[in-house]
């Protein structure tokens, strides 16, 4: 591995180098005059404080990514943001079908539907729910704003890590439109369209619209001849129409619909004595499983459940803007309806240790109504009230003939279902106050009231664990523990056993029925200082929680669905933004400090049956950082975008549940000092491009892009350490100069270097990681009329 890494390393030091050798070449024919142009023609406008400013102007650490970028550098779902963005972690489970996004090391390792994100995902200001609505495919993008740290005061649902907002395409006042289609390996066909334009005096139009196709890519371990696993197969469509109200007033209305009928990934088993553990397996499993490591299309499945999803997801908005003299009124309305049917096979092999199939309902409404001051002003704010309301109903099928359980409890399937409902309430509010000429004090505060509810349990499905749980655990495991007898379970009935002393159901079989409130505080305050146009420096302290919430998972015991606590975060951070014209550089950086509270994370939950998946909080940890990102304009030709994220975690105080558990005796060890997972100490992006005018009408442009991320913390699991990797693109881009169409030649991954973005143990036994994919390329033609 470490070969391979240095090796990378050394083709990531000869493209910068050459880049950059290039750059300062061609620098020195360039006049200050022009680089000063280019700097400003570069500048970007982003809403990231709910009304548009220039990006140098927002004392907010941001990504900015525009839809042209995206579309170059072939980002085609929000899960691949996670490439192009220093600091963000974005894992592929292979287990439920659900991302973890992960921003700064603040995140939540739970791969279960009914979880939260740390990171807030807004599509045109709307908030998405649950992680896995983001799966369907990005179209129409006008370009994605990813703000780091706490923002409570102005974006709606409360999270710890910040946001990623998507805002798309916008019905335009004049006649537009385009079209692109592109072709790769494993043939893989994208195709995307819009039109946009007025229909009749003061109302317009935008309908958008994206197809993609492919086969699979990968390849089953046990069965040579099956490597069609992977398979895209994605429609979504987007309509928007704008009505003038007069003048800045408006009324725009957006509905939306996508089916997504793609495979899942399926995992890859690997030994565990490779990287030191004590046992190829954590739990022995009926037959062995086939073992690969290094190979970026291996993986296995078992056959009968080869993992696929048929998700559709429709809804709409309304955003009412009036312009009331001196404020203005917003208010946005939005309804998401999300239906899921998806198999996913865990374990990685071609056994039936672990296998699932989820049918998922979520229905999410959202009311957003603030004021805002209007005109040009040195005192400027915003005040406003947020509803929210969210049910999500789940039953999945768990299938585990060939697992540890079956074979020493007879349990081969078990069938879980649940009910969760959340309500939250909030109202905020945003101040600027621009002291003098070149100091601006900035401050806001959200106060939130949630409820969510849970109800459901885990059921017998064909009579095993109805038979177990009568024969075996009843009189061998809880009786002797001193528990109540619960009585029986009858076929199909709920299995899941009380033993809180507390309820007033202990000692019975009985469905988990809780709520929990939280009320909380958010706030923000900040200095902005200006010393010249070209310059900003600024400092904030802001706060931000993120609710507590309830276990999806198969359980055994009521204490496995206690809820979690809410977590929440002190964020401090000095940064500056700024552009050497002379040198037609914008710069960027920041350094941080989080003072991190109870943090949601993973842990083992101790059962009469083993210890399985629970869900827990860190007491007290920490993190420290630092970033970077230049954009380098040198001459019309060369151009340089970089960026970097150096991260410093640590684990404070956390006496974890150690897997040597037996219960009911809970065995803790101290955790502290431990990293937290998924916080990669160095994350780094480079994409020096040359463009070069051909003929007279025409520019020709290479560019590459290379990434690294650094390796991740367990949190003192060592299967669940994922080792640091590098990636490379390039393309080249045949285009006329008036953008009227494009045609580019594409490669991912183009040195075919091994990586994954997620490990864990399978399910109930086998060692598993989630591949990415191996070298991809192909060919893109796009038009604009």
């Amino acid at each position: 591995m470490a070969s391979n890494v240095f090796g990378s390393g050394l083709r990531f030091a000869f493209v910068v180098g050459v880049s950059a050798m290039a750059l300062a070449s061609a620098a020195r024919a360039q006049s200050a005059e022009e680089t000063s142009a280019a700097a400003e023609d570069g500048d970007i406008v982003v809403t990231a404080q709910k009304r548009a400013q220039s990006v140098n102007d927002v004392g907010i650490t941001l990504n900015v990514f525009t839809g042209d970028t995206l579309r170059a550098q072939g980002i085609d779902s929000a899960q691949e943001l996670g490439q192009i963005t220093p600091g963000l972690v974005v894992n592929e489970t292979g287990a439920q079908g659900v991302p973890i996004y992960t921003l700064r090391g603040v995140g939540f390792s739970n791969i279960y539907v009914n979880a939260s994100s740390t990171v807030g995902l807004y599509v045109d200001d709307v908030s998405v729910p649950y992680a896995v609505m983001t799966r369907g495919a990005l179209f129409d993008i006008e370009r994605v704003e990813v703000l780091k740290g706490p923002q409570g005061d102005l974006y709606g649902r409360n999270t710890t890590a910040g946001q990623i907002n998507f805002i798309t395409g916008k019905p335009t006042e004049e006649f537009d439109a385009g079209a692109s289609v592109e072709y790769g390996r494993f043939n893989a066909f994208d195709g995307e369209a819009f039109v946009s334009g007025p229909i009749a005096n003061g109302v317009q139009v935008r309908v958008a619209g994206k197809q993609t196709l492919s086969s699979g890519w990968q390849k089953s371990l046990s069965r040579p001849d099956d490597k069609m696993l992977g398979a895209q197969d994605q429609t979504a469509f987007r309509g928007k129409i704008n009505f003038d109200l007069g003048a800045s007033s408006s009324l725009l209305l957006e509905a939306h619909w996508s089916r997504d009928q793609s495979d899942n990934i399926a995992a890859t088993t690997y030994d565990g004595r490779d990287i030191g553990l004590p046992a190829a397996q954590a739990l022995p499993t009926i037959g062995t499983p086939i073992y690969s490591l290094g190979d970026n299309r291996a993986a296995d499945w078992t056959p009968g459940f080869r993992p696929k999803r048929d998700n559709k997801i429709w809804g709409g908005s309304a955003r009412l803007d009036l312009d009331v003299g001196p404020v203005a009124l917003t208010a946005l309305t939005a309804y998401d309806k999300f239906t899921r049917s998806e198999t996913s096979d865990w374990d990685g092999a071609a056994l039936n240790d672990s296998a699932s199939i989820n049918d998922t309902r979520i229905e999410a409404f959202s009311q957003e109504l603030r004021l805002a001051s209007n005109g040009e002003s040195d005192f400027t704010w915003i005040v406003g009230g947020y509803y929210s309301w969210d049910k999500l109903d789940e039953g999945y099928n768990y299938f585990m003939g060939d697992s540890y359980f079956a074979t020493a409890l007879g349990i081969t399937e078990l069938f879980t279902k649940y009910t969760q409902k959340t309500e939250s309430l909030a109202g905020f509010g945003h101040v600027e106050y621009q002291i003098t000429p070149t100091i601006q004090l900035i401050g806001g505060v959200r106060y939130t009231h949630e409820t969510r509810s849970f109800q459901g349990c885990t059921y017998d499905r064909n009579g095993t664990l109805a038979a177990a749980t009568n024969n075996i655990i009843t009189p061998f495991l809880i009786i002797p523990a001193g528990l109540p007898d619960p009585g029986l379970v009858a076929p199909g009935g709920c299995a899941v056993y009380d033993d809180r002393p507390d309820s007033a159901h202990f000692g019975t079989f009985d469905p988990f029925d809780e709520k929990i409130k939280t009320n909380k505080w958010m706030w923000k305050g900040g200095i902005n200082y200006k010393p010249s146009r070209d310059l900003l420096l600024y400092a904030t302290v802001s706060s931000g929680f993120k609710s507590g919430g309830f276990n999806g998972a198969n359980s055994n015991t009521q204490t496995q669905l206690r809820p979690y606590n809410p977590e929440r975060l002190t964020a401090y951070e000095v940064g500056a933004k700024g552009d050497i014209r002379s040198l037609g550089l914008n710069l960027n950086g920041a350094v941080f400090y989080y003072d991190y509270k109870d943090k949601q994370e993973s842990g083992f939950a101790v059962t009469f049956v083993g210890n399985i998946g629970g869900l827990t909080n860190i007491p007290k940890s920490r993190i420290y950082g630092a970033e970077v990102s230049a954009n380098w304009r040198l001459t019309d030709q060369l151009s340089l975008n970089a960026g970097a994220t150096y991260l410093n975690s640590k684990i404070k105080q956390w006496e974890a549940v150690s897997n040597a558990s037996l219960y009911p005796n809970i065995v803790t060890y101290d955790a502290s000092g431990l990293p937290l997972p998924n916080a990669p100490k160095w994350s780094l992006n480079a994409t020096p491009s040359y463009k070069v005018d051909v003929g007279s009408d025409m520019t020709l442009e290479f560019a590459t892009d290379a990434i690294y991320r650094d390796s991740t913390s367990g949190a003192g699991l060592p299967y669940q350490m994922i080792e640091d990797y590098w990636l490379f693109n390039a393309r080249v881009i045949l285009a006329k100069q008036d953008n009227s169409w494009q045609v580019s030649l594409w490669g991912k991954n183009i040195f075919n270097n091994y990586y994954y973005q997620y490990a864990a143990v399978g399910g109930n036994g086998p060692y598993v990681r989630v591949v990415g994919m191996p070298v991809t390329y192909g060919v893109r033609l796009g038009v604009n009329f």
